[in-house]
């Protein structure tokens, strides 16, 4: 899913467009406010973002976005009509991958969001290593697929309970939680869902302090949109995009 923050119209147009034509998933968001939603509310795969939007810099955005762990490898690319060379040093800086002058031309930036997309983290295990390493095809598939999701959602939900103080790691008790937590990685071992395992990893670990509970949570919240979005494409896109070896 790649996220476009851009409040001209007429070149969010013109960007929807390309995307449409490059058959890549994409959400708008008009000004910051926007953006942190859907980050918060769906995996994202490539940001790109405008410097001047009606609520807040460009910068500013992308700092407040890449400075929660869950979220600091997805690949950004700005794109603006003007910039001095401070300001592209300090986006570089900040981690992006590509910087864009507007106006685009079309072609060109269609390379260069391919080029940015190879950069975006591993989500999903590709459909050959899954068929090889678990000799399933797409029907023994989705019912793994269902039950992964499920174990997620309980994790979410009692994670949920201790980051809003209703419950605590010591109510919950440690081997429950971590009985919970195995459960969760198992499932998504099976389905090759590569992110859901490293972010069960750490929550297992015991290095994870109360603090990151609520990272970890929104983290998940997003695993678990990737889950729903894998079922909801199930004979389609998902395993379009499985079968190229993505």
């Amino acid at each position: 899913m790649i996220l476009l923050i851009e409040d001209d119209l007429v070149t969010c147009h013109i960007m929807t467009a390309l995307l449409k034509r490059l058959r890549h998933a994409h959400v708008v968001a008009h000004n910051g406010a926007e953006a942190l939603e859907q980050v918060a509310r769906q995996p994202i795969d490539l940001i790109i973002a405008d410097l001047m939007l009606p609520d807040m810099h460009g910068l500013e955005l992308i700092e407040q976005i890449l400075v929660r762990p869950h979220l600091q490898d997805i690949p950004v690319m700005f794109c603006t009509a003007s910039a001095d060379a401070k300001t592209v040093e300090r986006a570089l800086a900040l981690g992006a991958v590509d910087f864009v002058k507007k106006p685009i031309n079309v072609d060109a930036f269609a390379t260069r969001i391919e080029r940015a997309l190879k950069r975006a983290p591993a989500r999903w295990e590709s459909w050959r290593e899954m068929i090889k390493r678990l000799r399933v095809d797409s029907r023994t598939f989705h019912p793994l697929l269902m039950l992964a999701r499920d174990h997620l959602a309980e994790l979410v939900q009692n994670l949920g309970k201790i980051r809003e103080g209703r419950s605590s790691v010591d109510e919950m008790g440690k081997d429950e939680l971590s009985s919970r937590v195995l459960r969760v990685r198992g499932a998504a071992l099976n389905v090759g869902a590569i992110r859901t395992v490293q972010l069960v990893d750490f929550l297992w670990s015991g290095r994870a302090t109360h603090e990151d509970v609520a990272d970890l949570h929104a983290a998940l919240v997003i695993e678990l949109a990737a889950f729903e979005q894998a079922l909801q494409s199930r004979s389609s896109q998902f395993f379009a995009a499985a079968a190229g070896g993505r």
